[in-house]
């Protein structure tokens, strides 16, 4: 998990942060009996460094990061629907432990997330010649989502299947398309094979995930990252549901509105009113 994370900050770090977190990724084995004072005595660094440090990387201090690599280690869904109903018992599930929650998870998303990202995915969209989109289990329901509201905008998906079927549409793949991926907690060997094999097509390629980093993610031309939780917690699909409402609002202020869709749709609804109902 330290690995990731560094993936994910390195760009940011100063260069004390990176002694700090090179001592870090050095004595992983050792991480649950490290103190921050032994880091700063070790680097001969300030101990205000060594906070700030913390923070920079998302952590409230060092603490937090060890509870959090320990539950990495030993998440399962079981014992995640475990350790949520236990707290909701205490806490309670309620509008504002809902609201608490979300917030909280989307400042870790966008700490992540940029406007700029956004802009590019956004640009990749209009640009493809045909978009393909594989959205599996959780993710099901934020992918048909996302088709509804581009197919408005005259943007048509192809939903990709689960398993071997997969291949009947890869050999349409060409360079100048799209594939729009999900893979939240872990990416499913489908998503694994789209990758590369769109790589070698000249295929782009979105990849919505909670993966901080790892070595398929730089397959991905672009990679949206969303906060879904704790590695024990319960995950929340929220934030990726906001994720992916924002994309389409970009998209539609990106062609004008959409105004001239909207309006023969209205057009073909008063047309045929009278025979649908619902």
């Amino acid at each position: 998990m330290l690995s990731e994370i560094y993936e994910m900050y390195k760009e940011t770090l100063s260069k004390s942060e990176h002694r700090i977190f090179s001592y870090l990724l050095e004595h992983e084995q050792e991480l649950p009996v490290i103190s921050s004072d032994d880091i700063a005595r070790q680097l001969g660094v300030s101990t205000s460094t060594i906070s700030r440090f913390w923070t920079k990387i998302g952590f409230k201090n060092l603490k937090d990061l060890k509870r959090a690599v320990y539950e990495n280690q030993s998440a399962t869904p079981f014992s995640r629907l475990s350790g949520a109903l236990s707290q909701w018992g205490e806490e309670g599930v309620t509008l504002d432990f809902l609201m608490d929650r979300m917030s909280r998870y989307m400042e870790k998303t966008f700490r992540v997330v940029t406007p700029q990202m956004l802009d590019q995915a956004v640009q990749m969209i209009l640009e493809a010649g045909q978009i393909y989109m594989f959205a599996p289990d959780a993710s099901r329901g934020i992918g048909a989502l996302l088709q509804y509201r581009l197919r408005r905008l005259g943007i048509r998906i192809e939903v990709l299947p689960s398993g071997s079927q997969i291949y009947d549409f890869m050999v349409n793949l060409k360079e100048g398309d799209l594939l729009i991926l999900y893979g939240y907690s872990r990416i499913l060997t489908e998503a694994r094979i789209l990758l590369e094999y769109g790589a070698r097509t000249g295929c782009r390629s979105i990849l919505f995930t909670d993966i901080l980093a790892g070595d398929l993610l730089s397959q991905a031309n672009l990679v949206l990252y969303s906060f879904r939780g704790e590695p024990n917690d319960y995950h929340f699909m929220g934030v990726p549901v906001i994720l992916t409402d924002l994309l389409v609002t970009k998209t539609i202020q990106a062609l004008g509105g959409g105004l001239e869709k909207a309006r023969k749709l209205e057009d073909i609804r008063s047309q045929f009113s009278g025979l649908l109902k619902r």
